[in-house]
């Protein structure tokens, strides 16, 4: 999906062209081998997993009993020392940018994994009081007051290399196809209100992707992915490319050690 403020700023010609590409991509599939596989995550997919997981950072979520958090977690390792993620309603890619949450108070970006390390949860004017902070500007005004994130940007920690290294490293060492099995390439996921556990980390989704074996790239018939958010926090192996700007946020194809794909094969 591509956003634009208007009609004129969308490339039509290159939606069309995009779709039919990978329509036609996906025609050759095959079934996949149930296994263990290095994963390599769309920026869409990627962020599609970390939103559905955001009550990790949600103070509202804390203080209900809800989210993988709680309130002495700031501070803690939650992933790679090279992964930062910042939420940034006034990035100039977000086209439903606001200057101002449902209360009132200035959204600014705001930093939430720094070197993989816990830094800020996102807070309303009740949870900041609660927490003894100030309000980060992510309240939401409904039947009551809701707190979630704006727009995520998911990208290598300054000055680490972006995990680069480490990702030479993992295939220098002949493991980057999974056992032997190939490398998997998710390009979007399904199911998320159905596969995903958020007060556990866990999550079993179907995907539509390839499957990279012996320098051949197939669709792959119906198969699922599954695995613990924490861990795959832990398990990225670097980023690829490029972030790209995408209607969830800013992110680059990412790179996921061991997770389990179940297929027919």
């Amino acid at each position: 999906m591509r956003l634009a403020y208007g009609a004129d700023d969308l490339d039509v010609a290159g939606c069309i062209e995009e779709a039919a590409e990978r329509t036609i991509a996906h025609l050759d599939y095959a079934p996949i081998r149930t296994g263990r596989y290095t994963c390599v995550f769309a920026p869409e997919a990627f962020l599609d997993l970390i939103g559905a997981f955001s009550g990790m950072f949600n103070a509202r979520a804390v203080l209900d009993g809800v989210s993988l958090s709680n309130r002495d977690s700031l501070g803690e390792t939650l992933a790679v020392p090279f992964l930062d993620l910042h939420d940034n309603a006034l990035h100039p890619g977000n086209i439903g940018a606001s200057s101002f949450d449902g209360e009132g108070t200035p959204t600014h970006r705001l930093a939430l994994l720094e070197g993989g390390v816990l830094r800020n949860f996102l807070h309303s004017e009740a949870t900041a009081r609660a927490f003894g902070v100030a309000p980060t500007g992510h309240a939401g005004m409904g039947a009551k007051v809701s707190v979630g994130p704006d727009w995520f940007e998911v990208g290598p920690s300054p000055g680490s290399g972006g995990g680069e290294s480490g990702l030479d490293r993992f295939a220098a060492s002949g493991q980057l196809a999974g056992e032997g099995r190939g490398v998997v390439l998710i390009e979007s996921l399904s199911a998320l209100h159905a596969g995903v556990k958020a007060s556990q980390g866990s999550f079993s989704l179907p995907f539509d992707g390839w499957l990279i074996e012996n320098g051949v790239q197939r669709s792959i018939e119906a198969a699922t992915v599954a695995g613990d958010i924490r861990a795959v926090l832990q398990g990225i192996v670097g980023f690829e490319g490029e972030a790209k700007i995408t209607p969830d946020g800013l992110c680059p194809w990412v790179w996921v050690e061991g997770l389990s794909v179940t297929g027919d094969a």
